[in-house]
């Protein structure tokens, strides 16, 4: 072969190859959200185990995270349960923390974010604790894992969905985020909500029971594995 054929012969060269994370993506065109799209997300997590790190004992992960819409059908479930109204799809914002074990310090740091909240004109409307099953994990992940709560914000009737609420949002979070210490936000939205942790792909699904709830429907889901 000869020519400019040649030279894009040559593009590629093994040489080039290197480890790199695992990432993936399904979306639903019609913007149906659904369980079946939250489960084919995680399905294809647990296939990127070699582009997945993992301790010498195998059994602790170098991070394995899942991004999906807010599950409006189960956010409102739960919140019912505690006699919280939502409202619609995108009327609320929801927080995932990683707070300090030590009760004191996650108190102080719940405390701070209720008033950085308000400070910013929206309305705190609850905590929720995170179901989660720690013996899903390696122990490493375990000896360090945090104390995992989401939140409930309430959009205020002046302030647009969408952007103009997740622009506040975003405001709330990297002030409480500069004045906090030890907390962790994965995410803090009114459209997105992250799930992650040490884990090995195949315990994402089981650390967080909220993955196995019919109710949690997305209608896309993007995963990563470190």
């Amino acid at each position: 072969m000869s020519g400019p054929a040649q030279n894009i012969h040559n593009i590629y060269d093994p040489l080039w190859e290197h480890d790199a994370c695992g990432i993936g993506a399904v979306v639903n065109l019609k913007g149906t959200p659904s369980h079946a799209t939250v489960d084919s997300a995680l399905k294809i997590v647990e296939k990127l185990e070699h582009r997945a790190g993992k301790d010498a004992a195998g059994e602790t992960g170098d991070g394995v995270g899942l991004m999906i819409q807010v599950p409006h059908k189960l956010m409102v479930k739960t919140a019912s349960a505690e006699g919280i109204a939502l409202g619609g799809p995108r009327d609320y914002g929801v927080g995932m923390f990683f707070f300090p074990q030590s009760e004191h310090l996650r108190a102080q740091a719940m405390k701070l974010f209720e008033v950085v909240t308000r400070k910013e004109g929206l309305e705190f409307l609850a905590w929720r604790k995170v179901p989660v099953n720690p013996d899903a994990v390696g122990q490493k992940a375990r000896d360090c894992m945090p104390a995992i709560w989401q939140c409930f914000i309430k959009k205020p009737a002046k302030v647009s969905k969408g952007i103009d609420f997740d622009r506040k949002l975003y405001i709330v979070r990297r002030v409480f985020e500069q004045a906090s210490n030890g907390t962790y936000v994965p995410s803090l939205s009114s459209r997105t909500i992250v799930y992650k942790g040490m884990f090995l792909v195949h315990d994402l699904r089981l650390f967080y029971t909220d993955l196995q709830d019919p109710d949690y429907e997305s209608a896309i889901g993007m995963v990563h594995s470190r």
